[in-house]
């Protein structure tokens, strides 16, 4: 028996419009924040490279302005929020 989370609720915890799936490189430096790779949003299929963390946050950005306005419970746009400022 489930008290909380989607089983109770009937709502699932992760929506195709928020999921998104990233390939990095190799070259990649995780700890400096170099990343290098391809990102691409699993509903619409729209996909794109990527040479930096800003860009990665910025094609996430857009398609969750996307889901936010399709879906307001599906909303990962707190990632920009708490990257910014950060160098």
């Amino acid at each position: 028996m489930v008290a909380n989370g989607a089983a109770a609720t009937n709502t699932p915890l992760h929506t195709p419009a928020g999921i998104f799936v990233i390939h990095l490189r190799s070259d990649s430096d995780l700890s400096r924040q170099h990343m290098i790779g391809r990102v691409e949003h699993v509903m619409s299929g729209d996909s794109a490279p990527f040479a930096s963390f800003a860009d990665l946050l910025a094609f996430i950005g857009r398609h969750a302005v996307e889901a936010a306005n399709d879906q307001p419970t599906c909303s990962p746009a707190f990632l920009l929020t708490n990257q910014k400022g950060e160098s």
